[in-house]
């Protein structure tokens, strides 16, 4: 039997193994991990039958919650005793696939297909749950051999071309237990890359996205520069070598954020993209790849379909005449794809990224380009510049990039200590002079207006004036000067 399993997740397995007898196996990470002996909290049943009928059983004796999908045939308890997991069971199946990269045609099946179905033999382990043989190990493709080589290998030479995902999960895998890909796995790995642009940019996000939250995300990234995967998906971009240190300044942000930003929006996902970009990827191509994985972005619309028939073009076709009469003429270094049902459109010359879609011509908008930015705005900063000014240069970027900056060790140590009284002290502050309260005094809004309430609160940062008070005297010494009648 395996040893090591918590009393309450033992007790728990054993009540589904009396409810469901020998049809009933817990599969899947769980076991790796148990065997590895690390903790894990995934835990997964395979019912060979009728998984959702065991699960309703066992939601009655734990007095749980139960969710099910039945025409996937699984179903999701969560025990009312807050010590235990929420645990997923899943009727046995098989897959097959039509074509590489596509989703499987799912079938019912054994917990020998179950098993040979998945993805890597460290991950195709049971245990058996029935009373009679319970905690026996179900290995029928070899993962118990592997786990003790230290091995992440794939059950058969189509897995990558079927599944592209499971290129970065080897990878992941390899980089978490300290396991290694063996050489044919990585030529099979080689052989599948073609393969990775045709998956939809959402299944390769969250890929990247699980890679991101590994302790080793940065040697798994490594890993997969080395195997080639980045120059795919990136469009012959590759990640910076400089990673490793960025990936620790994007922890360093996340920690830092976390204890001083404690009430306030911060993602650090966008933190371990941005960091994942580096300093080196174009802009532009930071755009194009945030709408191909449908990252954080909006589209800006510069020309409308009426617009673009009014100057005789047509945006249903892509071409460089068309994007010539409407004012945005392409360099001959512009690259065209056709991604999430739209066209896209990069000028790496032009530093240029545009949407076509739907008649419209837009162009791409991403708050993971600000750390990039960022580092172009504060290089020609000076250390006289006024908290007016650093509060004028800084308000438009997200919190994101602002905390990688201030964690910067290269920035400056002076341009740091801007950053951070920004973010802890200048951004809360609230102006005295309103616009409500310059109406109240007769004055109508415009630029003057917009103006006046700048300069006021300007002088407020700048410690020129301490209290509403007197900020109404300056305001009222500015009109009694100045010539206008109004403002």
């Amino acid at each position: 039997m395996i040893p090591n399993i918590p009393e309450p997740i033992l007790n728990l397995l054993y009540e589904i193994g009396e409810v469901a007898g020998k049809n009933a196996y817990l599969v899947g990470g769980f076991v790796r991990d148990l065997l590895l002996k690390r903790p894990s909290l995934d835990i997964d049943i395979v019912v060979e039958g009728d998984a959702i009928r065991v699960a309703e059983t066992m939601c009655d004796r734990w007095n749980g919650t139960l969710e099910t999908h039945s025409q996937f045939g699984t179903a999701t308890v969560t025990p009312e005793n807050i010590d235990l997991s929420k645990v997923d069971f899943v009727t046995a199946r098989r897959e097959t696939y039509q074509g590489a990269g596509t989703l499987p045609i799912v079938q019912r099946g054994t917990i020998t297909d179950d098993l040979c179905r998945r993805d890597f033999s460290i991950n195709a382990l049971a245990m058996r749950l029935d009373t009679n043989a319970f905690g026996t190990i179900v290995d029928k493709t070899g993962g118990l051999e592997d786990l003790e080589t230290g091995t992440v290998r794939v059950l058969h030479k189509q897995s990558f071309r079927d599944d592209p995902t499971r290129i970065f999960r080897a990878a992941r895998y390899a980089g978490r237990y300290g396991f290694r890909i063996p050489e044919t796995d990585e030529v099979l790995i080689q052989a599948a890359l073609p393969i990775l642009p045709q998956l939809s940019g959402k299944r390769i996000r969250n890929e990247i996205d699980r890679v991101l939250l590994e302790k080793n995300a940065a040697k798994i990234v490594e890993h997969l520069t080395q195997l080639g995967v980045w120059e795919v998906i990136f469009a012959t971009q590759n990640i910076s070598t400089a990673f490793v240190y960025d990936f620790k300044k994007a922890e360093q942000a996340i920690s830092w954020a976390s204890a001083h930003l404690v009430d306030e929006t911060f993602q650090p996902e966008r933190v371990r993209w941005m960091t994942l970009f580096g300093t080196d990827m174009p802009i532009c191509q930071i755009e194009a790849i945030s709408f191909r994985l449908v990252l954080a972005h909006q589209l800006q619309r510069l020309i409308s379909r009426t617009q673009a028939m009014k100057r005789g073009v047509s945006l249903e076709e892509v071409t460089a005449s068309n994007f010539e009469k409407l004012g945005f003429p392409l360099s001959k270094n512009t690259s065209i794809e056709h991604q999430n049902g739209m066209w896209c459109i990069v000028d790496a010359d032009n530093m240029n990224t545009y949407v076509c879609g739907d008649g419209n011509l837009y162009q791409v908008q991403t708050p993971l380009t600000a750390y990039r930015q960022l580092e172009q705005t504060l290089t020609p900063l000076k250390e006289t510049v006024k908290p007016s000014e650093v509060y004028q240069l800084l308000k438009s970027y997200p919190i994101e990039a602002l905390v990688l900056g201030y964690v910067d060790a290269i920035v400056p140590e002076w341009k740091r200590e801007k950053i951070r009284d920004y973010l802890l002290g200048l951004r809360k502050v609230q102006p005295f002079i309103t616009g409500d309260d310059l109406i109240a005094l007769g004055e109508k809004p415009g630029k003057a207006f917009e103006t006046v309430l700048w300069e006021s609160f300007a002088a407020q940062l700048d410690g020129k004036i301490a209290t509403k008070s007197e900020a109404f005297c300056r305001l009222r010494g500015f009109k009694d000067h100045s010539p206008r009648k109004t403002l």
